[in-house]
């Protein structure tokens, strides 16, 4: 992704963070996948320049556990549309995929995004696929 798709993706994902936390976000990006079309976003939330996040604003955020950001986008020609996005995640919502819908985008957009060892999403993406293929009469 270049940095000026980078930061159209950036710009179309803030408004719904914003919203669901109450108050405008900058964002820390610690992984951004892009393939076909489709971008994975693992990372989380950060209060504007010289502010603390209010985590008490999101409403459905434990200010205790954990926070990761995760968004799934696709492109589409009006821009890029959010298809799922959780700002205060506790766990990655990576280790529970739901196959029929997750594996139906490319497994190459779960790249790098550690399940257990050495195993990732994108491993787990395409051992679904293939077991799927051999499945089919």
């Amino acid at each position: 992704m270049s940095k000026e798709e980078r930061h159209k993706f950036l710009d179309a994902i803030r408004p719904q963070a914003t919203r669901m936390a109450g108050q405008p976000v900058r964002f820390k990006v610690d992984r951004l996948n892009y393939v076909s079309g489709w971008a994975v976003l693992v990372g989380g939330l950060m209060a504007g320049e010289g502010k603390v996040m209010d985590w008490s604003k999101a409403g459905d955020c434990d200010p205790t556990l954990d926070k990761m950001l995760w968004v799934v986008a696709k492109k589409e020609p009006s821009g890029w549309r959010v298809k799922e996005m959780y700002i205060c995640a506790s766990e990655p919502p990576y280790w529970n995929l739901e196959p029929n819908e997750a594996f139906s985008r490319p497994c190459g957009l779960y790249a790098e995004l550690p399940i257990s060892g050495d195993e990732t999403a994108e491993h787990q993406c395409r051992a679904y696929l293939a077991k799927k293929r051999r499945a089919k009469p």
